[in-house]
């Protein structure tokens, strides 16, 4: 009778046991709660248990080096960028012109009587401005009158009446 005893109380520990090692949300999967904790287990749960181990590691693994790509992927966007920035601030060439900068160019007061429409007419005023900018940058000799002259000229190509 005690045999039996001591049998039935075996069997009861082990059961506990058994089921503090695997939970119902992780049956068919054994999750160590040490990663070198596999060598308690026996037979198959120990193949379980080597094999969830093993993807953990794989999947550690992968994260790492998403990690290390996404770093250098910034590290050459930034590099980029510098990269960049150097080569828009070699090639700048002249400086576009402001709206100030027309008043400053010698013979602006006599082009101004001549060309009522600027300051007034802000649809032509801002065409005036932008194209002064853009033949600014292809024809940098351009200056003085001449370079009002063909600033007024293009606007009254632009803006002239459609005839029929």
């Amino acid at each position: 009778m005690k045999t039996i005893l001591a049998l039935a109380l075996l069997c009861c520990s082990g059961a506990a046991l058994a089921q503090e090692s695997v939970n119902a949300g992780q049956l068919g999967s054994w999750t160590p709660r040490d990663s070198s904790s596999c060598d308690a287990i026996y037979g198959d749960g120990r193949q379980l248990c080597l094999a969830d181990r093993y993807h953990m590691q794989q999947d550690q693994k992968s994260r790492d080096e998403q990690s290390a790509l996404q770093h250098a992927q910034a590290e050459t966007q930034q590099l980029n960028n510098e990269l960049l920035r150097r080569e828009l601030a070699a090639n700048a060439g002249p400086a576009p012109l402001a709206a100030v900068d027309l008043a400053a160019i010698p013979g602006y007061v006599g082009w101004r009587g001549e060309n009522r429409w600027f300051g007034a007419d802000r649809p032509r005023t801002e065409f005036a401005l932008l194209y002064a900018k853009e033949l600014h940058q292809e024809q940098p000799d351009l200056d003085g009158r001449p370079f009002l002259n063909a600033v007024a000229a293009r606007v009254r190509d632009v803006f002239a009446p459609a005839r029929r």
